[in-house]
């Protein structure tokens, strides 16, 4: 059994030098990447992390704009914990299949389902024969979260546990409601741009600042933002209207008591002191329906809560351990 955490195993005193010459290396050694056939038959691609003597096998799925690239770190950190990892990008993300490939910047979907029934395949196809009999649980950020929440509804009995970070139950519109969003991005599908990037984004900007960021450590920013400046399949930055008309349609199933009757293992809500991103009192309402739900916040952190201060990751990370490990 593995220690518990008492130190992080990436500190941002020397974050870049750790990254580059233990962790990214250390992975590429034991990582198998490939890609797997989505609910519609195009390619998605994953890392898989296979670890001798795991105690169980975790499943992440990031979130809007992001990569399992991105969750590098992560993954190295569940490995120290025991945990085997499988991580992919999801449709439209990453090295992923993506319906508008000459609009990179850009995430459209023209379903949410979507999402959830290509996690199902990754699962089925790659996480189960490779697990093998080991228990699997499911971590998943921010629009990785309403795709988790949805895929536990449907899905019922797969995953022992879950753990939910800052997730998407219902994201923050930035003002304008939700119904008003719902309209305006319907229009804007019926005349013809549903894959077009929103009038409100600017795609990617290679000057953004992490003081602009969803980051409170500027290290851990720094380094995935130079990955994304030297490379296209990062630079995803921004919606579709399609996407954000989903992104709010989203939030009634997630919100559905009857639907997260379904859910019946226990589930771990990280909810970060400082969110812009999406409504914390929306989690609150979610996590109050689940049988056996746990909503724990974490201070001096912004919507990416794997991505803060020191001080904030390892007490993260060691609640996460401790839930994974109570039974």
């Amino acid at each position: 059994m593995p220690e518990k955490l008492t130190a992080l195993p990436v500190s941002e005193a020397d974050y870049e030098q750790t990254m580059a010459n233990i962790v990214e290396p250390y992975l590429a050694e034991i990582g198998k990447p490939g890609f797997f056939n989505g609910y519609d038959g195009n390619k998605l691609h994953y890392e898989s992390y296979v670890i001798p003597d795991a105690i169980g096998a975790v499943v992440i799925s990031h979130g809007f704009t992001e990569s399992a690239e991105k969750f590098r770190e992560m993954s190295y950190n569940f490995i120290k914990m025991g945990y085997s990892v499988f991580a992919l990008d999801h449709r439209g993300h990453g090295k992923s299949y993506r319906k508008n490939p000459d609009k990179f910047e850009v995430v459209t979907v023209d379903k949410f389902e979507e999402y959830v029934k290509d996690l199902n395949c990754f699962v089925t196809d790659v996480v189960k024969p490779a697990a093998g009999d080991l228990p699997l649980y499911l971590y998943a950020h921010s629009m990785g979260g309403a795709i988790a929440v949805q895929y536990l509804q449907t899905y019922p009995g797969v995953f022992k546990k879950a753990v939910l970070s800052a997730p998407m139950i219902q994201a923050n519109s930035g003002g304008v409601s939700p119904a008003l969003t719902t309209l305006l991005t319907n229009v804007f599908c019926m005349i013809g741009k549903r894959d077009d990037m929103v009038f409100i984004h600017h795609g990617f900007n290679p000057d953004r600042t992490w003081e602009d960021s969803h980051d409170t450590s500027k290290a851990r920013f720094d380094y995935y933002h130079a990955k994304r400046c030297a490379r296209d399949e990062l630079k995803t930055a921004s919606a579709s209207y399609s996407w954000v008309r989903e992104a709010m349609r989203v939030a009634k199933k997630n919100l559905d008591p009857e639907r997260n009757k379904n859910i019946d293992i226990p589930v771990l809500l990280c909810q970060p002191e400082q969110d812009s991103s999406v409504i914390s009192e929306k989690e609150n309402e979610f996590i109050d329906q689940l049988k056996n739900g746990r909503l724990k916040q974490f201070k001096n952190c912004k919507h990416e809560i794997y991505a803060s201060v020191d001080e904030t990751v390892l007490e993260y990370l060691q609640t996460i351990q401790a839930f994974l490990a109570d039974d």
